[in-house]
């Protein structure tokens, strides 16, 4: 086939929560099989909705709800994505969808390539859908891949076919979405029931907790079940794939499970904390995630005098009657406690910026300046900053460059012995990230962490060594040697 096809997902990280938003619900109905529409405000997005067949073991889509789809008739009126699992014929017909993409030039469908393959083959298929498609294609083994889609982060992640090490060949797909301030949902298609297959993506499945997953029932008939929803960090479950005949087993398990077309449940989240632990590559962080649209700010001091510290930050804030939600070190410093580099705070210039090398961190170059504006967050590359007429109102400079346009900093090495605790940002879109590092890692590590972990094309090293970290939520504020710039997110 022609390689034609372009993705709609754009690398991204984890989702964040706005500060001030109240836990927000969502609504999963039931149509027939593992065909599942969820809604969260505006948006809908419908999982493997037109089967072909059931073979009858399996409730089929009623010629009504089929129709109602594909003419996006209430209540499948307005959806934004389709999701397809894999492409068995119980759970996925190529020429239906087809017809449904071209009756709706707006939808999106997100596939693997065996399902995308199997359209491109059809009769029916036209070149003018390729845009509407994204595709995922993934190995057995392969690092989950993540993007942003219609106000929504989506990781996928192939899980082997029930039935493994048989049906090898079919790319079951995990899908783990999650609505931008709303809840995080997943819809695990067929997947094994084989512990042993969840555990390498323990990482990312660590980082946000799924408020309701989906899973084929089979998981609730195994005591490794319960550890496959454990490992996956899910909060709520409930059962699909179940058949027209409902499993006595199922029934005595007291287990949540869809039979009925129709069906619906609430989908609720309870307030996740913006700071959270994580393990990557054997090594622990704290990622903070906050949106741009948070009230971020950098700190140096007043009076010309410096903070130096948290406390001295918080009790400048709460006489605004402000209160500082997290903050880390905001760049390198010199013995006085003024910024190494460029330094820019509400408009007020105190820093030029270094565009030679020098020696040190700072100087392992290309570095960078983290800046906010009206316009938004962002991460640039110094000589591109320097060129570049931004509309900001505060930056820092500092360096080297974690991440620089989707790759690691050039001089990186993952060999190095150069191991120090570190802080850092990266910035996603509107998701920005500030992560600590818990224990001495070197460069290659700390930069594969924005990069491979939270997808973000660029990323810049804050400090290292003296790094510390306040964070409200969790109680937390580190003491030590007086710091310079400190960038924080104020409520």
């Amino acid at each position: 086939m022609k390689k034609t096809l372009i993705s709609l997902l754009v690398l991204a990280g984890t989702f964040t929560q706005s500060l001030a938003h109240e836990p927000p619900q969502g609504e999963a109905r039931y149509i027939a099989n593992e065909a599942v529409m969820v809604t969260y405000g505006d948006t809908k997005i419908l999982f493997d909705p037109l089967p072909l067949t059931g073979f009858g073991t399996y409730p089929d889509v009623s010629k009504a709800d089929r129709k109602a789809i594909i003419a996006g008739e209430a209540p499948y009126d307005g959806v934004d994505v389709v999701f397809i699992s894999h492409a068995h014929r119980d759970h996925f017909s190529a020429s239906e969808m087809i017809t449904y993409l071209k009756a709706h030039p707006d939808l999106k469908l997100v596939a693997p390539w065996q399902a995308v393959i199997m359209m491109t083959e059809d009769p029916s298929w036209d070149e003018v859908l390729t845009p509407q498609i994204g595709r995922f294609e993934m190995e057995i083994g392969a690092t989950p891949l993540t993007g942003e889609i219609s106000d929504m982060v989506v990781t996928a992640t192939r899980i082997p076919h029930a039935g493994w090490p048989a049906r090898a060949e079919v790319e079951n797909l995990v899908y783990r979405v999650s609505f931008r301030d709303g809840p995080t949902i997943s819809h695990m298609g067929d997947a094994d029931i084989n512990s042993a297959h969840y555990t390498p993506y323990q990482d990312y499945w660590d980082i946000i907790e799924t408020d309701l997953a989906m899973p084929p029932y089979w998981i609730y008939l195994d005591p490794e079940g319960e550890d496959v929803l454990s490992i996956m960090n899910v909060k709520d479950s409930v059962g699909i794939h179940v058949p027209i005949n409902v499993p006595a087993d199922l029934k005595a398990s007291g287990a949540d499970f869809f039979s009925v077309s129709g069906e619906t449940r609430t989908i609720s989240t309870s307030a996740k904390k913006p700071c959270n632990r994580i393990t990557f590559d054997e090594a622990d962080f704290t990622v903070c995630s906050f949106k741009a649209s948070d009230d971020i700010r950098l700190f140096w001091g007043e009076d010309g005098k410096p903070f130096g510290s948290f406390d001295k930050v918080e009790e400048a804030l709460e006489a605004d009657g402000k209160e500082l939600v997290m903050a880390m070190n905001g760049g390198m410093y010199h013995s006085d406690r003024k910024p190494v580099g460029y330094y820019l705070e509400d408009g007020v210039k105190s820093q030029e910026l270094m565009t030679k090398a020098s020696s040190g961190n700072f100087g392992l170059l290309p570095n960078g300046v983290f800046h906010i504006g009206e316009t938004g967050v962002g991460i640039t590359e110094t000589l591109t900053f320097e060129q570049k007429d931004l509309d900001v109102h505060s930056a820092t400079q500092s360096g080297p460059m974690l991440v620089i346009n989707g790759a690691l900093h050039p001089k990186f090495r993952k060999e190095s012995d150069s191991r120090k605790r570190r802080n850092g940002v990266g910035v996603s879109g509107d998701n920005v990230y500030f992560v600590i590092s818990e224990e001495p890692v070197n460069f290659h590590h700390f930069g594969r962490l924005f990069k491979d972990h939270l997808g973000t094309p660029n990323a810049l090293y804050l400090d290292g060594v003296v790094s510390r970290l306040h964070d409200a939520e969790n109680g937390r504020s580190d003491r030590g040697f007086r710091m310079g710039p400190i960038v924080g997110v104020v409520r």
